[in-house]
Protein backbone atom coordinates (compact mmCIF):
# COMPACT_ATOMS: atom_id res chain seq x y z
CA UNK A 1 0.00 0.00 0.00
CA UNK A 2 1.23 3.42 -0.86
CA UNK A 3 2.21 5.34 2.31
CA UNK A 4 0.98 8.82 1.10
CA UNK A 5 -2.80 8.75 3.10
CA UNK A 6 -6.24 8.32 1.49
CA UNK A 7 -9.23 10.65 2.65
CA UNK A 8 -12.90 9.81 2.87
CA UNK A 9 -14.48 13.12 3.37
CA UNK A 10 -17.90 12.82 4.81
CA UNK A 11 -20.38 15.87 4.12
CA UNK A 12 -24.19 16.78 5.30
CA UNK A 13 -26.45 19.22 4.34
CA UNK A 14 -27.72 21.50 6.93
CA UNK A 15 -26.90 19.52 10.34
CA UNK A 16 -26.87 20.92 13.93
CA UNK A 17 -24.40 19.72 15.84
CA UNK A 18 -26.10 18.42 19.06
CA UNK A 19 -28.24 16.02 16.05
CA UNK A 20 -25.39 13.62 16.61
CA UNK A 21 -24.87 11.50 20.05
CA UNK A 22 -21.15 12.15 20.37
CA UNK A 23 -21.88 15.71 21.12
CA UNK A 24 -25.37 14.68 22.68
CA UNK A 25 -25.82 12.82 25.44
CA UNK A 26 -29.22 13.66 25.49
CA UNK A 27 -30.23 12.55 22.29
CA UNK A 28 -33.06 9.89 21.38
CA UNK A 29 -31.80 9.40 18.33
CA UNK A 30 -28.06 7.03 18.17
CA UNK A 31 -25.79 8.24 15.75
CA UNK A 32 -23.49 5.14 16.59
CA UNK A 33 -21.74 4.70 13.45
CA UNK A 34 -20.64 8.43 13.26
CA UNK A 35 -19.42 8.01 16.92
CA UNK A 36 -17.64 5.21 16.04
CA UNK A 37 -15.61 7.93 13.76
CA UNK A 38 -14.95 10.06 16.75
CA UNK A 39 -14.00 7.24 19.35
CA UNK A 40 -11.37 6.70 16.91
CA UNK A 41 -10.50 10.05 16.18
CA UNK A 42 -10.52 13.78 16.93
CA UNK A 43 -13.82 15.28 18.01
CA UNK A 44 -14.05 19.35 17.65
CA UNK A 45 -16.64 21.31 19.64
CA UNK A 46 -15.43 24.96 18.68
CA UNK A 47 -15.41 24.21 15.02
CA UNK A 48 -17.40 26.84 12.97
CA UNK A 49 -18.81 27.88 9.07
CA UNK A 50 -17.30 30.89 8.06
CA UNK A 51 -21.09 31.36 6.18
CA UNK A 52 -24.17 29.59 7.15
CA UNK A 53 -25.26 29.17 3.78
CA UNK A 54 -24.61 26.18 1.76
CA UNK A 55 -22.82 27.36 -1.43
CA UNK A 56 -20.79 30.02 -0.05
CA UNK A 57 -19.31 27.53 2.83
CA UNK A 58 -18.92 24.89 0.65
CA UNK A 59 -16.80 27.03 -1.59
CA UNK A 60 -14.59 28.00 1.31
CA UNK A 61 -14.00 24.40 2.31
CA UNK A 62 -13.11 23.94 -1.49
CA UNK A 63 -10.62 27.48 -1.74
CA UNK A 64 -9.28 27.88 1.47
CA UNK A 65 -10.81 31.15 0.81
CA UNK A 66 -13.15 33.75 2.72
CA UNK A 67 -16.47 34.04 0.94
CA UNK A 68 -16.25 37.66 0.40
CA UNK A 69 -12.71 36.60 -1.45
CA UNK A 70 -13.35 33.48 -3.63
CA UNK A 71 -16.90 35.25 -4.78
CA UNK A 72 -19.67 33.05 -3.56
CA UNK A 73 -20.79 34.99 -0.81
CA UNK A 74 -24.51 33.95 -1.16
CA UNK A 75 -26.53 31.24 -2.93
CA UNK A 76 -26.52 31.30 -6.46
CA UNK A 77 -23.50 32.81 -7.28
CA UNK A 78 -21.32 30.21 -8.89
CA UNK A 79 -17.88 30.02 -8.01
CA UNK A 80 -16.24 30.48 -11.56
CA UNK A 81 -14.55 27.55 -13.40
CA UNK A 82 -10.88 28.62 -13.26
CA UNK A 83 -10.98 28.66 -9.29
CA UNK A 84 -8.43 26.38 -7.76
CA UNK A 85 -9.05 24.32 -5.30
CA UNK A 86 -7.57 22.23 -2.72
CA UNK A 87 -8.72 19.43 -4.95
CA UNK A 88 -6.87 20.11 -7.53
CA UNK A 89 -3.96 19.96 -6.21
CA UNK A 90 -4.71 16.67 -4.55
CA UNK A 91 -5.12 15.47 -8.25
CA UNK A 92 -1.80 17.08 -9.56
CA UNK A 93 0.00 15.24 -7.10
CA UNK A 94 -0.92 12.26 -7.38
CA UNK A 95 -4.26 11.85 -6.30
CA UNK A 96 -7.17 10.31 -7.99
CA UNK A 97 -10.31 12.98 -6.95
CA UNK A 98 -13.98 11.51 -7.24
CA UNK A 99 -17.50 12.99 -5.87
CA UNK A 100 -20.78 11.17 -5.23
CA UNK A 101 -23.36 13.00 -3.89
CA UNK A 102 -24.17 16.81 -3.89
CA UNK A 103 -21.03 19.75 -5.06
CA UNK A 104 -23.65 23.11 -4.99
CA UNK A 105 -20.24 24.79 -5.76
CA UNK A 106 -22.67 25.97 -8.81
CA UNK A 107 -26.18 26.46 -8.65
CA UNK A 108 -28.55 24.09 -9.90
CA UNK A 109 -30.17 26.36 -12.31
CA UNK A 110 -29.13 29.15 -14.53
CA UNK A 111 -28.48 31.85 -13.04
CA UNK A 112 -30.89 34.71 -13.27
CA UNK A 113 -29.51 37.79 -15.34
CA UNK A 114 -30.96 39.97 -12.60
CA UNK A 115 -32.14 39.98 -9.50
CA UNK A 116 -33.23 42.77 -6.98
CA UNK A 117 -32.16 44.99 -9.64
CA UNK A 118 -28.65 43.97 -9.62
CA UNK A 119 -26.53 41.90 -12.76
CA UNK A 120 -25.55 38.30 -11.33
CA UNK A 121 -23.03 36.09 -12.41
CA UNK A 122 -24.02 34.56 -15.84
CA UNK A 123 -21.05 33.45 -17.41
CA UNK A 124 -20.36 29.86 -15.81
CA UNK A 125 -22.70 27.87 -17.50
CA UNK A 126 -20.63 24.73 -17.85
CA UNK A 127 -21.90 23.68 -14.37
CA UNK A 128 -22.08 20.02 -14.11
CA UNK A 129 -24.98 20.72 -11.14
CA UNK A 130 -28.29 21.50 -13.14
CA UNK A 131 -31.29 20.05 -11.24
CA UNK A 132 -33.83 21.21 -13.70
CA UNK A 133 -34.32 19.15 -16.83
CA UNK A 134 -34.57 21.99 -19.04
CA UNK A 135 -30.97 22.60 -18.58
CA UNK A 136 -29.62 19.27 -18.86
CA UNK A 137 -28.60 20.00 -22.65
CA UNK A 138 -26.29 22.15 -21.03
CA UNK A 139 -24.46 20.11 -19.12
CA UNK A 140 -21.20 19.32 -20.66
CA UNK A 141 -19.21 15.88 -20.87
CA UNK A 142 -17.87 14.72 -17.90
CA UNK A 143 -14.50 16.62 -17.68
CA UNK A 144 -12.28 17.67 -14.45
CA UNK A 145 -14.77 19.85 -12.41
CA UNK A 146 -13.09 21.83 -9.68
CA UNK A 147 -10.35 19.26 -9.29
CA UNK A 148 -12.20 16.34 -9.29
CA UNK A 149 -12.14 13.79 -12.49
CA UNK A 150 -15.05 11.26 -11.30
CA UNK A 151 -18.20 12.34 -9.81
CA UNK A 152 -21.92 11.06 -9.80
CA UNK A 153 -24.32 13.95 -8.81
CA UNK A 154 -27.74 14.70 -7.15
CA UNK A 155 -28.81 17.62 -6.62
CA UNK A 156 -31.82 18.91 -5.20
CA UNK A 157 -32.80 18.03 -1.62
CA UNK A 158 -35.24 15.49 0.24
CA UNK A 159 -37.39 13.55 -2.39
CA UNK A 160 -37.16 16.21 -4.57
CA UNK A 161 -33.59 14.94 -6.01
CA UNK A 162 -32.78 15.65 -9.51
CA UNK A 163 -29.61 15.86 -12.14
CA UNK A 164 -28.74 13.03 -14.92
CA UNK A 165 -26.75 11.18 -12.79
CA UNK A 166 -29.36 10.62 -9.73
CA UNK A 167 -32.16 9.50 -12.39
CA UNK A 168 -30.00 7.05 -14.75
CA UNK A 169 -29.51 5.45 -11.19
CA UNK A 170 -33.38 5.78 -10.14
CA UNK A 171 -33.90 4.00 -13.70
CA UNK A 172 -31.37 1.27 -13.82
CA UNK A 173 -32.38 0.34 -10.14
CA UNK A 174 -35.25 -0.51 -11.25
CA UNK A 175 -35.26 -2.18 -14.53
CA UNK A 176 -32.62 -4.47 -12.36
CA UNK A 177 -35.47 -5.26 -9.38
CA UNK A 178 -38.54 -6.89 -9.92
CA UNK A 179 -39.57 -5.50 -6.07
CA UNK A 180 -38.71 -2.38 -7.17
CA UNK A 181 -41.25 -2.57 -10.40
CA UNK A 182 -43.74 -3.66 -8.35
CA UNK A 183 -43.61 -0.72 -5.89
CA UNK A 184 -43.88 1.47 -8.70
CA UNK A 185 -46.61 0.01 -10.81
CA UNK A 186 -43.35 -0.38 -13.59
CA UNK A 187 -44.30 -2.40 -16.74
CA UNK A 188 -41.41 -4.48 -18.74
CA UNK A 189 -42.85 -1.78 -21.57
CA UNK A 190 -42.55 0.84 -19.67
CA UNK A 191 -39.88 4.19 -21.45
CA UNK A 192 -37.06 5.88 -19.83
CA UNK A 193 -39.36 8.51 -19.27
CA UNK A 194 -42.79 6.63 -18.11
CA UNK A 195 -40.25 4.82 -15.28
CA UNK A 196 -39.32 8.59 -14.20
CA UNK A 197 -42.80 9.59 -14.49
CA UNK A 198 -44.07 6.79 -12.23
CA UNK A 199 -40.78 7.44 -10.15
CA UNK A 200 -42.30 11.02 -9.68
CA UNK A 201 -45.65 9.53 -8.47
CA UNK A 202 -44.53 8.24 -5.64
CA UNK A 203 -42.87 11.55 -4.46
CA UNK A 204 -46.83 12.84 -3.59
CA UNK A 205 -47.12 13.46 -0.10
CA UNK A 206 -49.66 10.69 1.40
CA UNK A 207 -50.83 12.91 4.53
CA UNK A 208 -51.01 16.94 3.81
CA UNK A 209 -51.76 17.94 6.80
CA UNK A 210 -47.68 17.80 7.89
CA UNK A 211 -47.12 19.72 4.55
CA UNK A 212 -46.98 23.07 6.46
CA UNK A 213 -43.82 22.30 8.42
CA UNK A 214 -42.10 20.95 5.77
CA UNK A 215 -42.63 16.92 6.89
CA UNK A 216 -43.87 15.08 4.20
CA UNK A 217 -44.70 11.31 3.97
CA UNK A 218 -44.52 9.25 0.50
CA UNK A 219 -44.07 6.25 -1.24
CA UNK A 220 -40.26 6.84 -2.73
CA UNK A 221 -38.27 3.33 -1.78
CA UNK A 222 -35.35 3.43 0.68
CA UNK A 223 -33.28 1.96 -2.26
CA UNK A 224 -34.23 5.01 -4.18
CA UNK A 225 -33.47 7.78 -2.01
CA UNK A 226 -30.45 9.67 -2.58
CA UNK A 227 -28.82 8.75 0.76
CA UNK A 228 -28.70 5.75 -1.09
CA UNK A 229 -27.51 7.02 -3.98
CA UNK A 230 -24.46 8.51 -2.21
CA UNK A 231 -23.76 5.16 -0.32
CA UNK A 232 -23.70 3.23 -3.52
CA UNK A 233 -21.51 5.21 -5.32
CA UNK A 234 -18.72 5.38 -2.60
CA UNK A 235 -19.05 1.71 -1.48
CA UNK A 236 -18.67 0.98 -5.87
CA UNK A 237 -15.28 3.29 -5.39
CA UNK A 238 -14.28 1.52 -2.45
CA UNK A 239 -14.43 -1.58 -4.26
CA UNK A 240 -13.08 -0.58 -7.58
CA UNK A 241 -9.88 0.97 -5.64
CA UNK A 242 -9.24 -1.88 -4.02
CA UNK A 243 -9.12 -4.33 -7.03
CA UNK A 244 -6.90 -1.97 -8.85
CA UNK A 245 -9.50 -0.51 -11.03
CA UNK A 246 -8.63 3.41 -10.86
CA UNK A 247 -5.72 4.68 -12.35
CA UNK A 248 -3.89 6.14 -9.06
CA UNK A 249 -2.58 4.50 -5.97
CA UNK A 250 -4.01 7.21 -4.00
CA UNK A 251 -7.34 8.95 -3.45
CA UNK A 252 -9.09 11.77 -2.29
CA UNK A 253 -13.21 10.49 -2.09
CA UNK A 254 -16.05 12.77 -1.16
CA UNK A 255 -19.07 11.76 -0.40
CA UNK A 256 -21.43 14.43 0.20
CA UNK A 257 -25.20 13.42 1.69
CA UNK A 258 -27.88 15.72 0.48
CA UNK A 259 -29.58 15.03 3.86
CA UNK A 260 -30.72 16.48 6.33
CA UNK A 261 -31.47 19.62 4.70
CA UNK A 262 -35.51 20.29 4.86
CA UNK A 263 -37.69 19.27 3.41
CA UNK A 264 -37.90 16.58 6.00
CA UNK A 265 -38.69 13.69 3.56
CA UNK A 266 -37.16 9.99 5.43
CA UNK A 267 -38.20 6.94 3.51
CA UNK A 268 -39.68 3.91 4.26
CA UNK A 269 -39.02 2.93 7.95
CA UNK A 270 -37.11 5.80 9.00
CA UNK A 271 -40.43 8.09 8.51
CA UNK A 272 -41.87 6.93 11.93
CA UNK A 273 -39.11 5.43 13.32
CA UNK A 274 -38.66 8.41 15.77
CA UNK A 275 -41.86 9.79 18.06
CA UNK A 276 -42.48 12.98 18.48
CA UNK A 277 -42.76 12.59 21.96
CA UNK A 278 -39.44 11.66 22.68
CA UNK A 279 -38.29 14.67 21.43
CA UNK A 280 -36.36 17.08 23.38
CA UNK A 281 -36.69 20.30 21.96
CA UNK A 282 -33.90 22.87 21.99
CA UNK A 283 -33.96 25.13 25.50
CA UNK A 284 -34.59 28.47 23.58
CA UNK A 285 -37.63 26.88 21.83
CA UNK A 286 -39.85 29.82 24.13
CA UNK A 287 -37.78 32.57 23.18
CA UNK A 288 -39.93 35.13 22.46
CA UNK A 289 -37.08 37.68 21.33
CA UNK A 290 -37.93 40.73 23.64
CA UNK A 291 -34.32 41.05 23.97
CA UNK A 292 -33.86 40.40 19.91
CA UNK A 293 -32.53 42.59 17.14
CA UNK A 294 -35.06 43.65 15.03
CA UNK A 295 -34.73 41.22 12.04
CA UNK A 296 -35.11 38.41 14.40
CA UNK A 297 -38.67 39.90 16.02
CA UNK A 298 -39.59 40.85 12.66
CA UNK A 299 -38.57 37.13 11.91
CA UNK A 300 -40.50 35.55 14.73
CA UNK A 301 -44.06 37.51 14.02
CA UNK A 302 -43.65 37.32 10.44
CA UNK A 303 -41.20 35.25 8.50
CA UNK A 304 -38.90 37.32 6.67
CA UNK A 305 -37.95 36.12 3.05
CA UNK A 306 -34.10 35.74 3.38
CA UNK A 307 -31.29 33.46 1.50
CA UNK A 308 -32.87 30.81 3.93
CA UNK A 309 -35.93 31.17 4.66
CA UNK A 310 -39.30 31.61 3.01
CA UNK A 311 -43.00 32.66 3.85
CA UNK A 312 -45.72 30.38 3.57
CA UNK A 313 -43.71 27.79 3.26
CA UNK A 314 -43.29 27.13 7.63
CA UNK A 315 -45.52 27.68 10.57
CA UNK A 316 -44.61 31.90 11.88
CA UNK A 317 -42.38 31.42 15.33
CA UNK A 318 -44.92 32.65 17.66
CA UNK A 319 -47.58 30.84 16.20
CA UNK A 320 -45.36 26.81 16.00
CA UNK A 321 -46.29 24.44 18.46
CA UNK A 322 -44.30 22.72 20.66
CA UNK A 323 -46.16 19.60 18.59
CA UNK A 324 -45.58 20.27 15.51
CA UNK A 325 -41.76 21.13 16.38
CA UNK A 326 -41.38 17.85 17.39
CA UNK A 327 -42.42 16.15 15.07
CA UNK A 328 -40.36 18.11 12.57
CA UNK A 329 -37.24 17.28 14.88
CA UNK A 330 -38.23 13.44 14.55
CA UNK A 331 -38.37 13.30 10.87
CA UNK A 332 -35.26 14.90 10.54
CA UNK A 333 -33.63 12.31 12.92
CA UNK A 334 -34.87 9.85 10.42
CA UNK A 335 -33.00 11.20 7.43
CA UNK A 336 -29.75 11.83 9.63
CA UNK A 337 -30.38 7.45 10.86
CA UNK A 338 -30.59 6.80 7.44
CA UNK A 339 -27.34 8.66 6.79
CA UNK A 340 -25.37 6.85 10.01
CA UNK A 341 -26.68 3.78 8.84
CA UNK A 342 -24.99 4.75 5.33
CA UNK A 343 -22.18 5.56 7.04
CA UNK A 344 -21.85 2.47 8.99
CA UNK A 345 -22.05 0.39 5.10
CA UNK A 346 -19.07 2.70 3.90
CA UNK A 347 -17.05 1.69 7.19
CA UNK A 348 -17.83 -1.42 6.89
CA UNK A 349 -16.08 -1.78 3.08
CA UNK A 350 -13.24 0.68 4.36
CA UNK A 351 -12.50 -2.17 6.69
CA UNK A 352 -12.98 -5.33 4.79
CA UNK A 353 -10.82 -4.23 2.17
CA UNK A 354 -7.78 -3.11 4.44
CA UNK A 355 -8.23 0.86 3.06
CA UNK A 356 -9.19 2.17 6.73
CA UNK A 357 -5.52 1.56 7.96
CA UNK A 358 -4.47 4.08 5.22
CA UNK A 359 -7.28 6.23 5.10
CA UNK A 360 -8.18 9.75 6.64
CA UNK A 361 -12.19 10.12 7.53
CA UNK A 362 -13.34 14.01 7.93
CA UNK A 363 -16.96 14.44 8.94
CA UNK A 364 -18.57 17.31 9.14
CA UNK A 365 -21.66 19.76 7.41
CA UNK A 366 -21.86 22.48 5.31
CA UNK A 367 -23.12 24.80 7.96
CA UNK A 368 -26.20 23.87 10.72
CA UNK A 369 -29.76 24.59 11.63
CA UNK A 370 -32.14 26.18 13.62
CA UNK A 371 -33.81 23.24 14.27
CA UNK A 372 -36.23 24.89 17.00
CA UNK A 373 -33.03 27.29 18.81
CA UNK A 374 -35.12 30.56 19.70
CA UNK A 375 -38.43 28.77 18.11
CA UNK A 376 -36.85 29.31 14.10
CA UNK A 377 -35.84 26.94 11.80
CA UNK A 378 -33.81 26.39 8.54
CA UNK A 379 -30.69 29.04 8.36
CA UNK A 380 -30.51 32.84 7.25
CA UNK A 381 -28.75 36.17 8.95
CA UNK A 382 -30.07 34.82 12.37
CA UNK A 383 -26.38 33.93 13.73
CA UNK A 384 -27.15 31.59 16.62
CA UNK A 385 -24.43 28.75 17.46
CA UNK A 386 -26.51 26.39 16.40
CA UNK A 387 -26.45 27.87 12.85
CA UNK A 388 -22.43 28.13 12.59
CA UNK A 389 -21.06 25.86 15.38
CA UNK A 390 -20.97 22.78 13.58
CA UNK A 391 -19.56 19.04 13.95
CA UNK A 392 -16.21 18.27 12.58
CA UNK A 393 -14.75 14.59 13.26
CA UNK A 394 -11.28 13.47 12.00
CA UNK A 395 -9.90 9.88 12.22
CA UNK A 396 -6.30 9.58 11.27
CA UNK A 397 -4.72 6.33 10.73
CA UNK A 398 -2.31 5.58 13.96
CA UNK A 399 -3.18 8.95 15.78
CA UNK A 400 -4.94 10.27 18.52
CA UNK A 401 -7.86 8.27 19.58
CA UNK A 402 -11.31 9.43 21.79
CA UNK A 403 -10.06 12.66 21.73
CA UNK A 404 -11.77 15.96 21.99
CA UNK A 405 -10.31 19.35 21.34
CA UNK A 406 -11.71 22.98 22.55
CA UNK A 407 -9.62 24.80 19.74
CA UNK A 408 -10.96 27.62 17.88
CA UNK A 409 -11.28 26.07 14.21
CA UNK A 410 -13.58 27.03 11.17
CA UNK A 411 -14.09 25.37 7.69
CA UNK A 412 -11.59 27.69 6.11
CA UNK A 413 -8.99 25.73 7.78
CA UNK A 414 -9.94 22.48 5.99
CA UNK A 415 -7.77 22.53 3.34
CA UNK A 416 -4.68 23.46 4.22
CA UNK A 417 -5.19 20.58 7.11
CA UNK A 418 -5.84 18.10 4.00
CA UNK A 419 -2.28 19.52 2.21
CA UNK A 420 -0.61 19.23 4.85
CA UNK A 421 -1.02 16.02 5.86
CA UNK A 422 -0.08 15.34 2.42
CA UNK A 423 2.91 17.01 2.77
CA UNK A 424 1.78 19.82 -0.51
CA UNK A 425 2.91 23.11 0.66
CA UNK A 426 0.48 25.90 1.36
CA UNK A 427 -0.87 28.13 -1.37
CA UNK A 428 -0.63 31.65 -1.09
CA UNK A 429 -4.12 32.31 -1.46
CA UNK A 430 -5.50 30.37 1.14
CA UNK A 431 -6.31 32.29 4.48
CA UNK A 432 -7.14 29.33 6.92
CA UNK A 433 -4.65 28.01 9.23
CA UNK A 434 -3.66 23.92 9.04
CA UNK A 435 -5.03 21.66 12.23
CA UNK A 436 -2.55 19.68 12.13
CA UNK A 437 -0.72 21.27 15.58
CA UNK A 438 -4.22 20.29 17.22
CA UNK A 439 -4.14 16.87 15.93
CA UNK A 440 -0.96 16.49 17.46
CA UNK A 441 -1.75 18.41 20.46
CA UNK A 442 -5.71 18.54 21.20
CA UNK A 443 -4.80 21.57 23.51
CA UNK A 444 -3.22 23.48 21.24
CA UNK A 445 -4.80 26.80 19.77
CA UNK A 446 -4.18 28.03 16.19
CA UNK A 447 -6.79 30.96 15.95
CA UNK A 448 -7.84 33.49 18.08
CA UNK A 449 -10.98 34.39 16.59
CA UNK A 450 -13.29 33.03 13.92
CA UNK A 451 -14.69 35.42 11.06
CA UNK A 452 -18.46 34.55 9.74
CA UNK A 453 -19.90 36.59 6.92
CA UNK A 454 -23.60 36.47 5.36
CA UNK A 455 -24.51 38.33 2.80
CA UNK A 456 -28.19 38.37 1.91
CA UNK A 457 -29.73 39.98 -1.28
CA UNK A 458 -33.74 38.95 -0.53
CA UNK A 459 -33.28 41.94 2.64
CA UNK A 460 -30.16 43.86 0.98
CA UNK A 461 -28.24 42.56 4.45
CA UNK A 462 -24.49 41.85 5.26
CA UNK A 463 -23.92 40.53 8.18
CA UNK A 464 -20.14 40.17 9.98
CA UNK A 465 -20.03 38.13 12.85
CA UNK A 466 -16.65 37.19 14.87
CA UNK A 467 -16.01 34.33 17.53
CA UNK A 468 -13.69 34.21 20.08
CA UNK A 469 -13.73 31.93 23.00
CA UNK A 470 -15.68 34.08 25.69
CA UNK A 471 -17.93 36.50 22.54
CA UNK A 472 -19.85 36.57 19.61
CA UNK A 473 -20.01 39.77 18.04
CA UNK A 474 -22.16 40.54 14.95
CA UNK A 475 -23.00 43.63 12.91
CA UNK A 476 -25.68 44.16 10.70
CA UNK A 477 -26.33 47.74 8.83
CA UNK A 478 -28.26 49.02 11.59
CA UNK A 479 -27.95 46.92 14.68
CA UNK A 480 -25.63 44.66 16.48
CA UNK A 481 -25.23 41.62 18.84
CA UNK A 482 -22.91 41.10 21.36
CA UNK A 483 -23.14 37.54 23.68
CA UNK A 484 -21.00 36.22 26.16
CA UNK A 485 -20.90 32.77 24.94
CA UNK A 486 -19.18 31.61 28.56
CA UNK A 487 -21.71 32.98 30.35
CA UNK A 488 -24.78 32.73 28.20
CA UNK A 489 -24.23 29.99 25.68
CA UNK A 490 -27.98 29.72 24.97
CA UNK A 491 -27.62 33.36 23.29
CA UNK A 492 -30.54 34.85 25.32
CA UNK A 493 -29.30 37.92 26.29
CA UNK A 494 -28.09 40.76 23.91
CA UNK A 495 -25.50 42.69 25.30
CA UNK A 496 -25.29 45.57 22.28
CA UNK A 497 -26.59 47.97 24.16
CA UNK A 498 -24.41 47.23 27.92
CA UNK A 499 -23.23 50.35 28.60
CA UNK A 500 -20.67 48.55 31.48
CA UNK A 501 -19.43 46.34 28.35
CA UNK A 502 -18.87 49.59 25.97
CA UNK A 503 -15.13 49.19 25.99
CA UNK A 504 -15.28 45.61 24.90
CA UNK A 505 -17.71 46.15 22.46
CA UNK A 506 -15.11 48.29 20.61
CA UNK A 507 -12.25 46.33 21.12
CA UNK A 508 -14.14 43.41 19.48
CA UNK A 509 -15.84 45.75 16.73
CA UNK A 510 -12.18 46.49 16.00
CA UNK A 511 -10.62 43.38 16.14
CA UNK A 512 -13.62 42.23 13.49
CA UNK A 513 -12.97 45.23 11.49
CA UNK A 514 -8.91 43.94 11.70
CA UNK A 515 -10.09 40.50 10.27
CA UNK A 516 -12.59 41.96 7.53
CA UNK A 517 -9.33 43.73 6.31
CA UNK A 518 -7.03 41.39 6.37
CA UNK A 519 -9.21 38.92 4.81
CA UNK A 520 -10.15 40.98 1.70
CA UNK A 521 -6.62 41.71 0.79
CA UNK A 522 -6.48 42.41 -2.78
CA UNK A 523 -3.06 39.84 -3.67
CA UNK A 524 -5.55 37.12 -2.70
CA UNK A 525 -8.04 37.50 -5.49
CA UNK A 526 -5.93 38.07 -8.46
CA UNK A 527 -3.66 34.17 -7.40
CA UNK A 528 -6.56 32.20 -6.77
CA UNK A 529 -7.19 31.38 -9.68
CA UNK A 530 -5.69 29.44 -12.67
Amino acid sequence: MNEKLNFLFIITDMQRKDHLSCYNDNLVLQTSNIDKIAKEGIKFTNFYCNNPICMPNRSTIFTGQYPSVHGVNTNGRNLPQDTKTFVDLLRSNGYHTANFGKIHLNYFGVIQKKRFGKKRVTKNLKSQEFAVPKYYKNLSDHEIYFGLEEFKIVSGHGIYCGHPDFLEWVVTKVNLDENLQLKLGIEPEDTYREILRKYGKSMIPENSSNIKIQVWNHNVPEELYSTTFVKEGVIDYLNRFNEGKVSKDNFFLFCSFPDPHHPFTPPGKYFDMYKPEDVILPDTFHDNHENSTLINRRHYSKPVNTEGTQPNVFPKAEDLTELDAKRVIAACYGMEKMVDDAIGEILDVLEKTGLAENTVIIYTTDHGELGGAHRFFFKGPFLYNTLTNIPFIMKIPNGVKNTVSSSLVSSIDIPETILELVGIPIPEFMQGKSMVPIIHNPNTEINDDVLIEMDDDFIKEKTRTLITDEWRITIFRDEGELYNLKEDPNEMNNLWDEESLKDIKNELVLKLMRKILESTESHVKRECHF
